[in-house]
């Protein structure tokens, strides 16, 4: 698991909650089924970005319960994954929850257009489940899916998804342009 953050030093203004500006990318997949692993390949070209020292950005993998370590202590969290909803193979979702929605995350993903979010739904809505009970559920999370076009043997993403990586490091450095100025 690769984990990023800038050198810049965090001065930790708190928000409402009590929680400090902490920011956490989290790019999931399996880089050994080609579009699976889209989640790892944003981070990897996140990682490279000087981003401030409130953002981490972490290659989780295929993660499960060990997200809700990660998490800790975070305002929000931004997750990149493929997601398998039927439409053409890049398609870009995003899905985004407050802190009084989160009971609205297994809604989210039961609807026809979120059918499955990857081999990681399970992981990743327990994860949020447990960090909850806990009180260290994020404030907001975002979820950015990418259909996939060919989840089979290989450590290249297919072109179609491959194209669309620009866009979706995009929407991510869209989702925390506001909280960098938190630190």
């Amino acid at each position: 698991m690769s984990v990023k953050t800038s050198t810049s030093p965090v001065v930790g203004e708190a928000n409402n909650c009590g929680k400090s500006g902490r920011v956490l990318v989290l790019g999931l997949g399996n880089i050994l089924l080609k579009d699976e692993g889209v989640g790892v390949h944003v981070a990897e070209e996140l990682q490279k970005q000087d981003l401030p020292g409130n953002v981490e950005v972490i290659d989780g993998g295929t993660a499960g319960m060990d997200i809700l370590l990660l998490q800790e202590d975070s305002y929000k969290l931004v997750v990149v994954d493929a997601v398998q909803a039927g439409k053409k193979p890049g398609t870009i979702y995003k899905a985004r929850l407050k802190a009084e929605e989160k009971d609205r995350l297994r809604e989210v993903f039961s609807q026809q257009k979120w059918s499955k979010i990857s081999l990681h739904q399970v992981g990743l809505l327990d994860a949020l489940s447990v960090a909850e009970k806990m009180n260290r559920a994020p404030d907001e999370i975002v979820i950015i899916g990418v259909e996939p076009g060919e989840v089979g043997w290989g450590l290249e993403l297919t072109e179609p998804v491959e194209q669309r990586c620009p866009e979706v490091i995009r929407k991510v450095l869209e989702e925390i342009k506001d909280d960098i100025h938190r630190e």
